[in-house]
């Protein structure tokens, strides 16, 4: 049995050309899932609602329940509430998905779900929606790029070391992304490692965590990465967009697109890691094929969260990444200039925490100027406020001297930077507080 599920303003009979490819590929006894058409564009509709939607949706329809009983295929934001639901109902060995499908996911968030109501109106959907003028607030805080809500959905699915919900014996899941944007007026949608709607980088499940301790040891702060807890499937691939890899808009547009929608509706258990290796192998090839094209270079979505040593978060901050001249302790000036203007594509301030920020990070750039010729980079932070400004708390990092920066070794900038990926970053800095703050003094006799 495999369910249909649709993202963000969609309908669930734009399924419908899916549907009559799947029958072609010979996939029968597919079962779509209906959480109304206007659910996700409803400002008072949260996750949590679509979620609970869809377990009531889920038990009406009489879809079995059972560990690993149903494959699943979702679009969009349609990732997002999957896992959600998967996390929220149920445990990694109770979880009836079998399989799991994503075109086009939101699993970290979509460049475009910050913009403005007439933008999306407009541009995007054309204020289709039930309910003029509204686009789905609640949800699209969920959306937008680093969001909280995205962050610690990675926590729970990706990086929990007591629980993996992703590969053989769990759940098999590929994530299949055009590379292509859209046309017309619709392209005024389009970013540079985007299919229209959502970041290469923001698609892939695989993500990974780095943690950077500035508190412990100001001057000599330390570095901790982690990989993802479990496996999943990942490919690009070239000419599809937002809309065509899900078969709609005359789509599929790449020859390869149905083949491995079939492989991943039918690898098993024993299959996947090959599966695995054979999408990312095609992955490379199709990288390599469009790396000289500045829109379909590889991106990472780098998602930065600042918070101090009592866990709390830190929401005006600046971080530099940068490099230094060759055996000095002085900023190259060159190449800092090139990771500012040509490797750092864009910075986002996530508008619901400002502790939260995305750094999309073009790592063809990166490996070409700086891996390729054997030069480190360096992290440092600036923080506000600054304990010399207020005389009584906050942070001691305006001068190098206070607060020392990370250097990433050569040999450890292609794990860090790596293009069609998310990257997690938590930094942590030491609040401060002076001697003033509180004082005791012994009373005088008398």
């Amino acid at each position: 049995m495999i369910v249909l599920l649709h993202g963000w303003s969609d309908r669930s009979e734009s399924f419908k050309p899916l549907v009559r490819e799947l029958g072609k590929l010979g996939l029968h006894d597919i079962v779509p899932i209906y959480l109304g058409d206007y659910v996700s564009m409803d400002d008072d509709v949260t996750f949590d609602d679509i979620v609970q939607a869809m377990q009531a949706a889920w038990k009406k329809a009489g879809l079995p329940t059972s560990p690993r009983s149903v494959d699943v295929i979702v679009h969009s934001t349609g990732a997002l509430v999957i896992r959600h639901w998967m996390t929220a109902r149920y445990k990694p060995e109770t979880n009836p998905v079998r399989r799991l499908l994503m075109l086009a996911p939101a699993n970290f968030g979509s460049h475009l779900a910050h913009k403005g109501v007439s933008f999306l109106g407009r541009i995007v959907k054309g204020f289709k929606s039930d309910r003029l003028f509204h686009t789905g607030a609640k949800i699209l805080r969920g959306l937008e790029l680093a969001s909280p809500y995205s962050w610690e959905l990675a926590r729970k699915d990706r990086f929990q070391p007591e629980a993996r919900w992703y590969g053989p014996g769990r759940v098999l899941t590929t994530v299949l992304v055009g590379t292509d944007g859209y046309g017309g007026i619709s392209a005024a949608a389009n970013t540079n490692g985007s299919d229209g709607t959502v970041l290469v980088s923001t698609a892939n499940l695989d993500p990974a965590f780095v943690r950077f301790d500035f508190a412990t040891t100001p001057s000599q702060p330390q570095m901790v990465m982690l990989d993802v807890n479990g496996r999943t499937a990942f490919c690009r691939i070239p000419k599809e967009n937002h809309a065509s890899i899900a078969c709609k808009d005359d789509g599929p547009k790449h020859p390869a697109t149905l083949q491995l929608i079939r492989q991943a509706l039918q690898v098993d258990d024993a299959g996947f890691e090959a599966h695995c290796q054979a999408l990312a192998t095609l992955n490379a090839q199709h990288r390599r094929a469009e790396q000289g094209k500045a829109y379909t270079q590889g991106y990472q979505n780098m998602v930065i969260y600042v918070e101090d040593d009592h866990g709390r978060p830190v929401r005006d901050y600046f971080v530099e990444v940068f490099a230094k001249q060759a055996g000095k302790d002085a900023v190259d000036d060159r190449l800092t200039g090139i990771v500012q203007r040509e490797v750092m594509a864009s910075v986002h301030v996530n508008q619901v925490d400002s502790a939260f920020r995305s750094l999309k990070m073009n790592c063809d750039v990166l490996h070409d100027k700086l891996i390729r010729g054997m030069r480190p980079l360096y992290l440092s932070i600036t923080a506000h406020p600054e304990i010399r400004d207020t005389g009584s708390v906050g942070y001691s990092t305006l001068a190098y001297n206070d607060i020392g920066s990370i250097r990433i070794d050569v040999n450890e900038l292609g794990r860090i930077f790596s293009g069609d990926r998310t990257l997690f970053v938590q930094l942590v800095i030491k609040r401060m507080q002076a001697e003033s703050l509180v004082r005791f003094t012994q009373a005088a006799m008398t």
